[in-house]
């Protein structure tokens, strides 16, 4: 139940951080590397609502949407240090690898908690 509590929190913040500010950020992504952080992070808010809407309505395909939104996360936490600031690619690795375990240690906790 805790595990399930975390992951609709992270959702709820994600979801609304990924869509307010991931429209924003379109505004401003000036390089191709700023423009694939910005479509990750409006897909993470995309998969986040989507998922949110499917763990309410008990759907059997809840786990797509949680992987999109996981695996967007990921993505977005190693590029956006990159590409928007400046740090070395190595900083990046850190910070998707970061994102991973987290996510990863919450949606297994979330999975056998079901």
């Amino acid at each position: 139940m805790i595990a399930l509590g975390v992951l609709v929190i992270l959702l709820l913040v994600t979801g609304y951080n990924g869509l307010v500010e991931g429209v924003i950020a379109t505004h401003h992504a000036g390089t191709a590397g700023m423009r694939v952080a910005t479509v990750t992070q409006l897909l993470y808010g995309v998969c986040a609502v989507v998922a949110l809407l499917a763990l309410a309505a008990k759907q059997r395909w809840v786990l797509w949407p949680v992987a999109g939104w996981a695996l967007a996360v990921i993505a977005t936490a190693g590029l956006a240090p990159v590409v928007y600031g400046g740090t070395p690619v190595r900083t990046g690795l850190v910070a998707g690898a970061g994102a991973a375990l987290v996510l990863g240690l919450v949606l297994w906790a979330w999975r056998r908690s079901s």
